[in-house]
């Protein structure tokens, strides 16, 4: 059984149990959280869970040899345990912010969790993008040689920009020795360091996580995968655990969207879509690239949306009226292939989404208006009724603006003129 502290008060010393999940650490502490209830004239009143006080919770765990140290744990509920040897009262609390270490002095030190400069996120794509630095093998008649340098070579990327002042891109390796099967495990980890220009807190790691993989996502999409981050507060690195959004991840190999080298992207990303300090379309971008989990419609309104803020902010003319139709004829490459009148297609297109936007998603009868701009305030004779607007109809022109996105992003915001962006809505 492990032991725990409170806050920083380590004279006083609890049992307790705890359980690593997929969104956190709860532990159940031999603790009773009444005490903390004052009485008033002798009388002890209930409170609910939120007026208990959060709370820094410190696990030391001398079988699993990792120690962690959670933050900001809240109650989560208590009881009475009777007939056993180990009864008494049991407090729970949960915490989906936690630092780990094997040296639980190190926790110690983490009460605040700021002064942060580093974030190293770990990740396999990594070695994918820049090969192994740390590792180099020889090969002869005699022998087959593999090194494995202490100190590899770190690539630095100055960016100087948004708080972030610079990135390193290296790799690292751990190994292990089985005597009783003769194999020796050698685990190879690429990881990309985030040095701050300004100090962040545990809870600001995220933000800085989430922006990294925004732009890996459109390097090399599918492939994203964090297996652990790491902070550097005082100039010693623990393991923090935060929050991560999920992803879908392809096993199969995937080409990087653009020929450059991860440095070069990650440069260009950082300077022309600064997604942490960004408004508007770059907001929506990782809605685009990373959550298209959505319904068909809230995609389609997504898009849209995407385009519509983007043409606009550029203030291109006569663009407040017609970014569909631009959007069509410069940011959609297979316009050669599009059968119907573009005319016709663009206000198909804006008819559905005011139908959406004004009216719900049901469409009655399969049958939707097409309404062109009126003529001497009076109804235009182009206007038509669309028949058989089914899953099909809709999903083939939300795919013309999805396309149009894409290219948006690519060529529009990053420079890019030759992509290929292999995720589909």
């Amino acid at each position: 059984m492990a032991v725990c502290y409170f806050d920083d008060k380590y004279n006083e010393k609890y049992d307790c149990q705890y359980e690593v999940k997929k969104d956190g650490i709860e532990i159940t502490v031999n603790y009773d959280i009444n005490d903390e209830i004052p009485e008033i004239n002798g009388v002890r009143t209930f409170r609910t869970n939120t007026e208990f006080k959060k709370r820094d919770i410190l696990i030391i765990d001398y079988q699993t040899r990792m120690n962690y140290r959670l933050k900001q744990a809240h109650y989560c509920g208590h009881s009475e345990v009777f007939g056993t040897p180990d009864g008494g009262y049991k407090t729970k609390f949960f915490s989906r912010y936690y630092f780990f270490d094997e040296d639980y002095e190190k926790l110690c030190d983490l009460q605040n969790g700021e002064n942060i400069k580093k974030v190293r996120v770990y990740s396999k794509i990594i070695n994918e993008l820049i090969g192994y630095p740390s590792l180099s093998r020889e090969k002869n008649e005699n022998e087959y040689i593999i090194k494995l340098k202490k100190k590899t070579n770190r690539k630095k990327v100055k960016i100087n920009k948004n708080n972030v002042e610079s990135l390193i891109i290296s790799d690292n390796w751990t190994s292990q020795t089985n005597h009783n099967i003769n194999e020796i495990n050698i685990k190879l980890n690429g990881y990309i360091e985030i040095e701050v220009e300004k100090y962040i807190n545990y809870e600001d790691v995220y933000s800085y996580v989430n922006e990294l993989i925004i732009y890996l996502q459109l390097l090399r999409p599918c492939r994203v995968n964090i297996n652990k981050i790491m902070v550097e507060i005082d100039k010693r690195y623990s393991g923090l655990w935060i929050p991560i959004r999920e992803m879908e991840y392809k096993n199969s190999y995937i080409d990087s969207s653009v020929n450059d080298d991860l440095d070069k992207f990650l440069l260009n990303c950082y300077d022309l879509i600064p997604y942490r300090n960004s408004k508007n379309e770059i907001r929506n971008i990782p809605y685009i690239i990373l959550e298209t989990s959505r319904n068909l419609e809230d995609n389609f309104l997504m898009f849209y949306r995407f385009i519509e803020c983007y043409y606009k902010k550029q203030s291109i003319k006569n663009i407040k009226t017609t970014f569909i139709k631009y959007g069509i004829e410069n940011n959609y490459r297979n316009i050669e292939k599009i059968e119907e009148n573009i005319e016709n297609l663009v206000y198909e297109i804006i008819s559905l989404r005011n139908h959406y936007v004004h009216e719900g998603y049901y469409i009655k009868d399969k049958k939707l208006y097409i309404a062109f701009p009126k003529i001497d305030n009076k109804a235009n004779p182009k206007n038509y009724i669309a028949e058989n607007v089914d899953v099909e109809w809709i999903y083939e022109r939300t795919k013309i603006l999805y396309k149009i996105v894409i290219d948006i992003i690519y060529k529009d915001m990053l420079n890019y003129d030759n992509y290929k962006f292999e995720k589909h809505f």
